[in-house]
């Protein structure tokens, strides 16, 4: 059943005309702009005039629901990044691309925060670094078991990750994020460049001869290389190419949104190449 319209107090409606007033004066700011959305959405100071929160957002801001939900996600993945490891993504775009590292990271015991903000830190020496190197963090870090085996920080020795506490369990999650990452990150350099010079050998150069080569050389029998191709908020065809695992059905690397077929496969190889 439809919602039927109703009254709101003083004191909503006085809320609301804020929360409008970010929205409207903050197009260029995505994550205000989200963050009021998401405030009318769950106060529901909408229902005044508007029986749902999509009517609301059609009839007030043109966007589809869809659209308003794309900048409340993009603004809390921003404020998860933002206060977990330091990192704020530097458009819309860039935090959509991020919403399931940032989901990882949400999860993450705090001493693997600490270590993938520590890592991230180092590697890039700003509060900007890639996407790829983001999410390859935050992957690395979930995956390290509290029963694996790792040099002790002290005497070098392997121990069993539960049998250390305080700084030296710090110390052992800090070097395996560290380390880990930097070597997928390599492995995924060391792909793009085999794919490249077997493209070469072979008397290809293309891009898309380079995505039948990387396919064949780098990708596992779990993995495929994918062209999403969609519309976006101003229904503009985009497409983006990304490696996904079919058994996991994680994002392996992702290239950025383009809106041609070449750049979004150029735009892959330069994340795998990093």
């Amino acid at each position: 059943m439809t919602p039927a319209l109703e009254a709101i107090t003083p004191d909503e409606r006085h809320a609301l005309g804020q929360l409008e007033a970010v929205v409207r004066q903050g197009w260029q700011g995505f994550v205000t702009v989200g963050e009021a959305l998401l405030t009318i959405r769950d106060q529901r100071l909408y229902r005044e005039g508007h029986r749902t929160f999509g009517d609301y957002c059609e009839q007030v801001w043109g966007w589809s629901r869809q659209r308003a939900q794309q900048l409340i996600e993009a603004a809390e993945t921003s404020s998860t990044l933002v206060t977990t490891i330091g990192v704020q993504p530097q458009n819309e775009r860039q935090a959509r691309e991020l919403k399931e590292a940032a989901k990882v990271i949400g999860e993450l015991e705090p001493e693997k925060v600490v270590a993938v903000a520590q890592y991230l830190q180092t590697a890039t020496g700003s509060d900007r670094p890639s996407t790829s190197q983001v999410r390859a963090a935050a992957e690395v870090a979930a995956a390290i078991d509290a029963h694996a085996t790792v040099a002790h920080p002290d005497t070098g020795q392997e121990v069993k990750l539960h049998e250390l506490t305080g700084e030296q369990r710090a110390a052992a999650i800090a070097e395996n994020v560290s380390t880990g990452t930097h070597e997928r990150l390599q492995r995924q350099a060391g792909h793009v460049q085999a794919s490249v010079m077997q493209a070469k050998s072979n008397g290809r150069g293309g891009w898309a001869d380079w995505v039948l080569t990387y396919a064949q050389q780098s990708l596992t029998d779990s993995q495929e290389l994918r062209l999403i191709v969609k519309r976006d908020s101003s229904g503009n065809a985009t497409v983006q190419a990304l490696v996904v695992d079919t058994e996991s059905h994680q994002t392996v690397v992702y290239g950025d949104t383009a809106t041609y077929l070449k750049k979004a496969v150029l735009n892959l190889a330069e994340e795998v190449r990093v």
